[in-house]
């Protein structure tokens, strides 16, 4: 699925693209389905996202979530 599949997706998931892209205090549920730990950077934050082990719950700023839809092994869910 392409990047702009995946954003409409997430935006069509979690409300309108404005809800999503509009606010800084808005976070998205996302979990890590991996074997291992995985430690990732948001792209437009800096923020680092720590999953220590599958199963792994962490919720990610809406300026980053777009971008975690990319990283393998990562998945939004409804929290």
């Amino acid at each position: 699925m392409c990047c702009g599949k995946k954003r409409a997706t997430l935006a069509a998931t979690t409300g309108t693209a404005q809800r999503l892209l509009g606010h800084d205090a808005i976070h998205f549920a996302f979990r890590y389905i991996g074997d291992t730990a995985l430690t990732t950077v948001g792209m437009n934050t800096g923020k680092i996202y720590r999953f220590a082990s599958k199963g792994a719950v962490q919720m990610v700023h809406s300026k980053d979530a777009v971008t975690m839809l990319e990283v393998p092994n990562l998945i939004q869910v409804e929290e």
